[in-house]
């Protein structure tokens, strides 16, 4: 619990920093490579080892930051970050900042499992009706479920829509049999 507070603390301040929607969409992703790099395992052991120094954990991070040529505010984040001790958090906080950027920004993302590979036409009908639903604008992730017989599963903020074939069989035998 207390990491989440850590990384909404950490990716407020970042997101305070701008209020070009642009320029808080590129830190965004910046902050998400910084993230999958201090993650890498051959890179987080070291960094999250008791054996390196404070100093040495705020020098690596620095130069990890110069090396993915990351922009001077994220750079600076990056120090601030090792500063305080809180190089394990940096995916949390990448985690909580786009979310943020999400919400601010009037978008969800939707995971959605299809039994096969879904056409254009498919995707965008269920998108829109997810769009209807929750009124912002959907950013889809795409996978194919083998055990879904036919139709979508769809996982948004939080709640499962189930448009499966399955499930609308099992319905359809309840009210025939109840």
């Amino acid at each position: 619990m207390r990491s989440a507070k850590v990384a909404t603390r950490y990716a407020r301040a970042l997101m305070g920093l701008s209020s070009d929607h642009a320029q808080l969409e590129a830190w965004g992703a910046e902050l998400e490579r910084l993230a999958r790099m201090v993650e890498a395992p051959e890179l987080a052991p070291a960094l999250e080892s008791p054996e390196v120094t404070h100093a040495a954990r705020m020098a690596a991070l620095a130069k990890i930051a110069e090396r993915l040529e990351l922009s001077f505010p994220l750079r600076s984040f990056a120090v601030v970050v090792a500063r305080h001790g809180r190089v394990q958090d940096i995916a949390a906080m990448a985690e909580r900042y786009a979310r943020m950027l999400d919400d601010l920004l009037g978008r969800a993302r939707a995971a959605l499992s299809f039994a096969r590979e879904p056409s254009a036409e498919e995707l965008a009908r269920v998108v829109a009706a997810l769009e209807a639903i929750v009124h912002k604008k959907i950013i889809p992730t795409t996978k194919i479920d083998g055990a879904l017989v036919g139709g979508v599963v769809a996982e948004l903020e939080g709640k499962i829509y189930d448009g499966s074939l399955a499930t609308r069989l099992a319905e359809a035998e309840q009210r025939l049999s109840g």
